[in-house]
């Protein structure tokens, strides 16, 4: 599997500078047919890095691979996450709230589609 991450990292700090965490977002990319194939499928990624003065970081990942076949698709959903700062507890919600928004919207154009022939 590879692994590309997507712009720079966002790090949010607090007032006193003392603590931040850092957000990387990552497209990750397979092969589909395992060497019979050129086609590739690809996740998504979020790691999160918690810094705290005085103590060692704390990091947390949640990575879902192979749920776009498009890498347009991936690096649409990865800018709305980001802009979202999305933590990687939060993925799988707004996942699902994503494609099931994609649905919707592509049955909604098929049904005028159909309405107006």
């Amino acid at each position: 599997m590879k692994k590309i991450q997507y712009g720079k990292e966002v790090t949010l700090t607090d007032r006193q500078r003392e603590n931040s965490r850092i957000l990387k977002y990552f497209v990750t990319e397979s092969p589909v047919g395992f060497g019979y194939s050129e086609l590739k499928c690809y996740g998504i990624e979020i790691e999160k890095t918690d810094r705290k003065t005085g103590m060692k970081d704390i990091r947390e990942c949640k990575s879902i691979d192979g749920i776009f076949f498009d890498i347009e698709d991936a690096i649409a959903f990865l800018s709305v996450i980001k802009k979202n700062r999305i933590l990687p507890t939060e993925l799988s919600v707004v996942l699902e709230k994503y494609i099931r928004d994609k649905i919707k919207k592509h049955r909604e154009e098929t049904s005028t589609a159909a309405n107006s022939i």
